[in-house]
Order: C-alpha cells, then sequence, then structure tokens
C-alpha cells in the first residue's frame, strides 16, 4: 500500500470541493506509492530480525533454566531434599552445596510485573489510525511517584499498515521481547502490556508517526499518560532468619546455601534442608521434566521463529547425544528415550535403583564432573558463554535491529516531509492564478509532475 496522506493534516490547507485538490491528492498519492515500496521492505527485514531476535533470547532462558536445574543436582543435590511447612507461601529446591538445617522465612511481598492497558476498542482486528509508519520506543526503569529513571534497557517496535490493529500490535510487542495481549471486556477489546518482574521494570513508552498510534500507546509516568497503569512493577521483600531480602524475581538464589526459594504467596513458613535417600527420584523425576521441557522449548522454536538457525541446531545436536550417550545407565535407573526425543520413567524400575544402589544413582549424575548432570552443565556453560555461537548471533540481530529501525524512520520522515512539501507547492501554485497555476491534468499543461516542485 502507499504512504497514506493524512488528509485531517497534510491537505488541511485545502478547500473542500475544490477539484484541484482531489487531483492533487491522487497525484501525490500515486507518486510516493514507489518510495512506499522501500518503506514496507525494511518493514519486512525489521520484522524478520526481531523476531530471530525474540526467539534467539528465548533459547538462551531455555538453556538457562535447565542449566539451573543440572546445577541442583551436581555434589549432594541429588541426595538433599528441602521442605516448605507452608507450601503456599514458598517451595524449596536444593541445589549444589546444599547445607542442611532449618531456615525461619517470612515472605512479606512478591515481586510482579507492572501492566498497563490501552483503551478499549470496538474490534481487535480493526486497524487504528491511517497506516503511517510509526516508531514505538519502549524504555524500563524504576517509577517513583511522578518520576521515572530509565535503567538503559530499550526496545524498538514498528507500527504500520501491516499491523496497525490491536492483534497486529501486540504481536509486534511479543516480537520485540515484551509480553502483550489482548483483554475483552464489556467495553470491548484492549491491548494489555506488561513488563518484567521487579521494581525496575516499570515502562515509559513514546511513539511517533500516526497520530492515533500515539495516543494509543504513549505513556509517561511524567507526563501524558494515554494508557491506565495496573499492577505497579514491585521486588519480592522476605525476611531470611531475620535478615531482610529483595529481589527483582520470585525465585530466590543464593540467600540460603545450595537452595532455591520459590515464592508463591505472603505468609511465615519454615523451610528444612536435609539428607534424604527419597530425594533422589524426586530430583530424577525433575531432572526428567526439565529436559522435556527444553526439548519441546527448542522444538517450538526449531518450527518457528529459528527456523534452520546453526546456534539452535548446535543446541539440540549437543544436549541431545550428551544424554543419549548415557542411555543404557538410564535404563537401568528407569529412564529410557521415547521416539520423540524426549525421555520417560518407569516408577517402579526408578524405585528399585534407588533401594539397591542410592550412591550408584548418585554418581551417575554427579561424579566429579563425570556425571550426566555434571557434563550437561559444563555443556551449557560453554553454550551461554559470551563467545558462543548464541551470543554472537543474538549481538548481530540486535545490531541489525537497531540499523533497520533507523534506517526505516528516517526513510518514512523523508516520504512524510516530501508529501507535505508537494501539497504545499501545489496548493500555492493553484491557488495563486496566472500561467503558474497549469498543472497536469489541468487546462494550461505545466509541470510535467509533481516532483518537479522540490527541484
Amino acid at each position: 500500500m502507499a504512504v497514506p496522506i493524512n488528509s485531517n493534516s497534510v491537505l488541511g490547507g485545502l478547500k473542500s470541493g475544490n477539484a484541484a485538490s482531489a487531483e492533487m491528492y491522487g497525484r501525490v498519492n500515486k507518486s510516493l506509492f514507489a518510495q512506499n515500496a522501500g518503506v514496507q521492505k525494511l518493514s519486512a527485514q525489521l520484522t524478520r530480525d526481531q523476531t530471530r531476535l525474540s526467539g534467539l533470547g528465548q533459547l538462551q532462558s531455555a538453556l538457562a533454566n535447565f542449566q539451573s536445574l543440572t546445577q541442583s543436582l551436581s555434589g549432594a543435590g541429588l541426595q538433599t531434599g528441602a521442605t516448605s511447612s507452608s507450601p503456599t507461601v514458598l517451595t524449596a529446591v536444593t541445589m549444589s552445596g546444599a547445607k542442611s538445617g532449618t531456615y525461619a522465612i517470612d515472605v512479606q511481598q512478591l515481586a510482579q510485573s507492572q501492566t498497563l492497558l490501552a483503551r478499549p476498542q470496538k474490534d481487535q482486528d480493526t486497524p487504528i489510525g491511517n497506516g503511517l509508519p510509526s516508531a514505538i520506543k519502549v524504555e524500563f526503569g524504576t517509577e517513583s511517584g511522578s518520576g521515572f529513571t530509565p535503567n538503559g534497557s530499550v526496545r524498538s517496535i514498528s507500527i504500520d499498515s501491516g499491523n496497525n490493529t490491536l492483534q497486529g500490535m501486540a504481536d509486534a510487542f511479543k516480537a520485540a521481547g515484551i509480553d502483550a495481549t489482548i483483554v475483552k471486556s464489556s467495553a470491548g477489546f484492549a491491548l494489555q502490556i506488561k513488563g518484567p518482574e521487579g521494581a525496575a521494570g516499570s515502562m515509559r513508552i513514546s511513539a511517533g508517526g500516526d497520530a492515533a498510534v500515539e495516543k494509543l500507546l504513549a505513556y509517561n509516568p511524567a507526563g501524558l499518560k494515554n494508557l491506565t497503569a495496573g499492577s505497579a512493577a514491585q521486588d519480592a521483600i522476605l525476611n531470611i532468619d531475620g535478615k531482610r531480602v529483595t529481589s527483582s524475581s520470585n525465585v530466590i538464589t543464593g540467600q540460603i546455601g545450595g537452595t532455591a526459594l520459590a515464592l508463591t504467596g505472603k505468609g511465615a513458613t519454615k523451610v528444612v534442608v536435609a539428607q534424604e535417600t527419597g530425594a533422589i527420584a524426586r530430583n530424577i523425576g525433575n531432572f526428567v521434566d526439565g529436559f522435556n521441557k527444553l526439548s519441546s522449548t527448542l522444538q517450538g522454536l526449531q518450527q518457528g521463529g529459528l527456523q534452520s538457525d546453526p546456534a539452535l541446531r548446535q543446541a539440540q545436536d549437543q544436549l541431545t547425544n550428551m544424554v543419549r550417550s548415557n542411555s543404557e545407565a538410564l535404563e537401568k535407573a528407569g529412564v529410557t528415550f521415547e521416539k520423540n526425543g524426549t525421555l520417560k520413567i518407569d516408577a517402579k524400575a526408578l524405585e528399585a535403583a534407588v533401594q539397591a544402589d542410592p550412591n550408584a544413582l548418585s554418581k551417575l549424575f554427579t561424579d566429579g564432573g563425570k556425571g550426566i548432570a555434571d557434563k550437561l552443565d559444563a555443556q551449557l556453560g560453554q553454550l551461554l558463554g559470551a563467545g558462543s555461537g548464541i551470543g554472537k548471533e543474538k549481538l548481530t540481530a540486535e545490531r541489525s535491529v537497531s540499523t533497520l529501525t533507523g534506517q526505516k524512520t528516517a526513510l518514512t520522515n523523508a516520504l512524510n516531509a516530501q508529501a507535505s512539501n508537494l501539497v504545499a507547492r501545489y496548493t500555492e501554485i493553484s491557488q495563486g492564478g496566472g500561467a503558474n497555476s497549469a498543472l497536469p491534468g489541468l487546462p494550461g499543461g505545466g509541470a510535467r509532475s509533481l516532483f518537479d516542485f522540490m527541484a
């Protein structure tokens, strides 16, 4: 589609009913059509790279989560268990270096994300505005009263005639790594934007281009607020044996040696960490669930935003081969590979293996760097390292998104300025009378094209 010319602004100086006005409007729109292809091409490239960048971020997150699980099984982790006296307040999982003991914990506040809600629309698929390309910038930071302190994290989003519906906007925010959904109420459909957990996850959103898009999405804690704030961004607050702890996440590590806490509600509880043979089967079950969840995520990325991606393929192959190389030992422990690449537990076989030799089963997973969990932890460390293929691909994608965003903004601004200048000159001459008022298609001939006025 051609770059739409907003008749309320660009053509605001024309007299209604003027034949020359209608002629000029059509010619300007037609003349800019060919150049608008450049905007559409940049938009397609930008969407492609934003989708890829989002996929790489999901890949890193999935691998990091599985690495945390493998680390929890090292050392005495496989035989160590942690129980909470109040699971509605928190659950606990032991990791490497877990220390036996009883800990008193009081959760006073959970970490949460900021949510912003746009004004309702009658339909989620109806275009908003005239399709004029718009650049959206989302800054993250800390909100205090009416002030906002950015933390340096920024996301760029492009909205144009190809995605200027509520659903299109939600998809564009998701591609940029920001959670966005469409919520329905009696008032209609509304776009809901959700930031990351923690007090530093508040958002400031600016928009330039289409006035209707800016009116819908602009949000400044210290100024214009076109979005309605729902939940506020906040950190988790708790006391552990009398020590005050704050965290941007509801998963707390590093406060109790070798134990991770997953906060689920406010209140007091006691966490007991102890050696127990029964923890072996439970932790092996956690390992199988974690591996299967990772496999599902990688397969989804393979079919979605990271099709044929070399870094993704490398991660899939290395991790699967690592586990398959120990398939014989795992099978004796009741863990087998399914045809679809997932792991399955035979509960009876696992229980028999634990009763027969719990120490041998523990060594299968952690054995001075030779166990399955040890090797996977090391492999994941390489895949997530600064010089890894994933890291390099993500850096390249980030640079490409930044470059394309700048190019698209510059081209869009140039086309809009050109349209405004053409209309202004056309109107001036057509209303001035005389020989110079002759224009293409009007009596007297005149300039060969609208672009002659820019000479």
